[in-house]
């Protein structure tokens, strides 16, 4: 699987949040997220839709779908909605293409490139999904693409 490396520049997530969990009794918020999101992007003519996890890799996290922002802007967000500021930081870049229920899989491949690379994942950091507004309605198609960005030290 290939992947790049970049550093990118600190920015600002308006969006929908909630807790999830992959142990015992699963709580998967993610789908919903995007979903309520994907609206609210599609009135805001954004380009892309983007979700942060927290932490990366982890069985309990906290999900946030929404836009990204270059600075604080209130006017923008509706109510219900969380707003987290993150900064520059390193991330190692992957894409995902197909249909979005073989997400999962990607994650799979993704961790062990990631593990035989001997990447470390940052701490305090978020891993980003990114989805171009003009996936939209493509989710269950092979044509369906998404980076996912990790955090690395």
């Amino acid at each position: 699987m290939k992947f790049k490396e970049f550093i990118k520049d600190s920015f600002v997530l308006v969006g929908f949040s909630a807790a999830g969990k992959w142990d015992e009794d699963i709580v998967y918020p993610i789908p919903r997220l995007w979903e309520k999101s994907r609206k609210f992007i599609s009135e805001r003519d954004a380009d892309k839709i983007v979700g942060v996890c927290l932490p990366p890799r982890s069985n309990h996290y906290f999900y946030t779908c929404g836009m990204e922002m270059n600075s604080v802007d209130f006017h923008k967000i509706d109510e219900g909605m969380t707003i987290h500021t993150f900064p520059e930081q390193k991330y190692v870049v992957f894409k995902h293409i197909g249909s979005s229920k073989t997400i999962p899989s990607t994650y799979e491949k993704i961790w062990s490139v990631f593990d035989k690379e001997g990447y470390s994942i940052k701490e305090g950091m978020p891993e980003i999904e990114v989805v171009s507004t003009d996936m939209f309605g493509k989710e269950e198609t092979k044509e369906y693409e998404m980076e996912v960005s990790i955090p690395v030290k």
